[in-house]
């Protein structure tokens, strides 16, 4: 990193305070060997955006907790250890632009920093394949556009209407995933929902594999499985647009062991929960 900071020095006159903020935890995060060589592209990604450019690599064998590799993760407040955001919408996005790739379209989101202050940022993700072509990672850039959307309101308050339609109409609504999506092939042999419903699989592996934050029903009893549990997953599966797809919340519950109607109760309490700020957050998510 100390010797790629340099070349970019060199190359476009930066100075320190322009240099990426790396999570300290970074490079001391395990990382598999097939995701490594991209934090140096991270690094590099970062170094040409700017400040206002976060990078995030994610490890999607571990959803809850994906986030592996962060630069600039003061943008929307990324840290290592933390699950997926935006990928499933963004893969439904992909859904209308099939001849993208892995390459998911542009899209755009309002995040809330830690003092209440709303950012615009425009945001773009790559997918990363394993052996067989299987979802393995995903390299995710994030830029804050907040003062670009303000100086645009400024032009189109400066500039006379002839000068305005040499532009064209914008439209941040343009980004914006849709719930309408065909199930387009993400790759050969793949669709949409696949990669979701694999991603469902991988997080109610996890979660299930991970210490339960009930309390043994009886002392000396391993604490089990619980309806907590499972209410924070699924807000955490929730908050995640994990449920735009179609046919996400049956396989959830064939999953999870429960019918589609304890589902539908259990979404229905998190959503009542979260108009009052109480959503139920999965570890690590607060």
């Amino acid at each position: 990193m100390e010797y790629c900071s340099m070349f970019l020095s060199a190359l476009f006159g930066m100075h320190a305070a322009d240099m990426p903020q790396h999570d300290n935890s970074s490079y001391a995060t395990p990382v598999p060997a097939l995701l490594a060589p991209w934090r140096m592209t991270a690094d590099l990604v970062a170094l040409v955006g700017g400040t206002q450019t976060e990078v995030v690599l994610h490890d999607l064998s571990d959803p809850l907790h994906s986030v592996v590799y962060v630069v600039n993760g003061h943008v929307t407040n990324r840290k290592i250890g933390q699950g997926v955001r935006h990928l499933v919408e963004e893969m439904l996005l992909r859904g209308e632009h099939p001849e993208k790739g892995d390459l998911l379209p542009v899209w755009w989101f309002r995040h809330k920093d830690e003092d209440g202050n709303e950012k615009l940022i425009r945001s773009v993700t790559m997918l990363i394949r394993g052996a067989e072509g299987k979802l393995a990672g995903a390299l995710c850039v994030n830029q804050d556009v907040t003062a670009d959307a303000a100086e645009l309101v400024r032009l189109d308050w400066l500039l006379p209407p002839e000068m305005k339609a040499q532009f064209g109409e914008s439209s941040l609504a343009a980004g914006r995933a849709k719930k309408n999506v065909r199930e387009e092939g993400l790759a050969a042999g793949e669709s949409v929902a696949d990669a979701v419903f694999d991603l469902i699989d991988r997080m109610v592996d996890e979660a299930k594999a991970a210490p339960s934050d009930s309390p043994p029903s009886r002392p000396g009893r391993k604490a089990s499985w619980t309806r907590e549990d499972r209410v924070k997953l699924l807000a955490f599966m929730e908050s995640r647009g994990i449920f735009l797809m179609k046919g996400a919340l049956e396989h959830a519950a064939e999953r999870l062991g429960v019918s589609k109607v304890t589902i539908y109760s259990d979404l229905d309490q998190i959503r009542r929960m979260a108009k009052f700020g109480k959503t139920p957050y999965w570890r690590g998510e607060e």
